[in-house]
């Protein structure tokens, strides 16, 4: 059974998600889904961009705007 680790709509939308997204060329989802990689909560990448990294003052910012363990939610 698959697992599925969902955040809000509302982090998406953020323009400071946007703006690293549009940094990368990807979307606003598979951004978070590196964050969520890369601080270790989740281990799997379903995202097709793989080719990047978030610099350390990203993923700063995308904890002080609150994307941590506590927010996520599991759906199937």
């Amino acid at each position: 059974m698959k697992t599925k680790m969902m955040l809000p709509k509302d982090f998406c939308e953020m323009e400071a998600v946007k703006y690293v997204a549009f940094r990368y060329g990807t979307t606003p989802e598979c951004v978070l889904e590196h964050y969520l990689i890369q601080s270790g909560m989740v281990y799997s990448n379903e995202c097709q961009e793989t080719d990047f990294s978030l610099t350390p003052n990203e993923m700063a910012l995308f904890h002080d705007l609150g994307v941590e363990q506590s927010f996520l939610s599991q759906g199937t």
